[in-house]
């Protein structure tokens, strides 16, 4: 199948360089159209920023770019994400760079639900006219906090893949699978990494937080969940061990996963070279 509704959160810690700066001017043949709102309530209003390819046949795989910064910061317009915005529309795709609730004012589960209330509104009759996409096939690619999120919306609920919520494919950059206590036995994370975990999931101890099992992807696994491509790099802020134990999981409930280990000690958005960029897209074509 073609590279289908790409949902692409982008996050490293929050002082981590960004691999490309924005395209100024941008594209002939992209579109940008800012500050769309995809969800609201009585306190608080989530925009997003679209990148729409002006030349590619309809209907279009859509893409959800959602930026990072350790759960706590990031803009949906920053210099990276806009970047990405503007090449993934260049390859045909209508992209979406989206904000969503940060901590710790907002804990789990409002991030995953933010992204999926994304995906759910792309779906919508209105979104899918005026977008020309196709609401059937949405994918999705996290990195650092935002691999954590995109890994749990992967890994929430059952069923078919192309209604609703759910995500036909998944690509994790430096993500963290393992919440609970037990993740602190997989490979030596850090004390600053543990510190962005708690502050997502509202605790102030490691050993005391009950959210942190169900809120770590690996416990809802099932076979019913989407293709995944975990990508880590060596001696970085996230051990090897979180994607292998995810991937091992996956596997185990029979859901195909690819395991991509990146000899250079890069982190989350930083991992995106071309090579790398190229492994994702190459994953998602042929999974969605």
């Amino acid at each position: 199948m073609g590279l289908t509704a790409l949902l692409v959160t982008l996050t490293a810690c929050s002082s981590s360089t960004e691999p490309t700066s924005r395209l100024d001017p941008g594209p002939d043949n992209v579109a940008v159209e800012e500050g769309l709102t995809y969800w609201s309530d009585d306190q608080t209003e989530l925009k997003l920023d679209a990148c729409l390819p002006t030349d590619a046949q309809e209907p279009l795989p859509a893409v959800l770019i959602v930026h990072g910064g350790g759960f706590t910061e990031g803009a949906r317009d920053s210099t990276g994400l806009r970047t990405l915005c503007e090449l993934t529309a260049e390859q045909g795709a209508a992209a979406f760079s989206i904000d969503y609730r940060l901590a710790p004012e907002f804990t789990y589960p409002a991030q995953v639900d933010d992204l999926a209330n994304a995906v759910q509104w792309l779906r919508e009759p209105a979104q899918v006219e005026q977008f020309g996409i196709d609401p059937a096939r949405i994918g999705a690619i996290g990195s650092s906090a935002g691999a954590i999120i995109a890994q749990s919306l992967a890994t929430r609920g059952e069923g078919p893949l192309d209604t609703g919520e759910r995500l036909g494919a998944v690509a994790s950059l430096s993500g963290v699978s393992v919440l609970s206590p037990e993740g602190l036995e997989l490979g030596q994370p850090t004390e600053d990494a543990a510190d962005l975990v708690l502050n997502y999931l509202g605790c102030t101890s490691v050993t005391d937080c009950p959210q942190s099992v169900p809120a770590s992807p690996i416990t809802g696994v099932d076979p019913s969940d989407p293709p995944m491509l975990l990508v880590n790099g060596t001696d970085e802020l996230v051990p090897v061990e979180q994607p292998e134990a995810l991937a091992a999981a996956l596997a185990d409930a029979g859901v195909p996963a690819e395991l991509l280990i990146v000899d250079e000690p890069s982190h989350g958005i930083t991992l995106l070279n071309s090579d790398v960029r190229r492994a994702v897209l190459t994953f998602l074509e042929e999974q969605l």
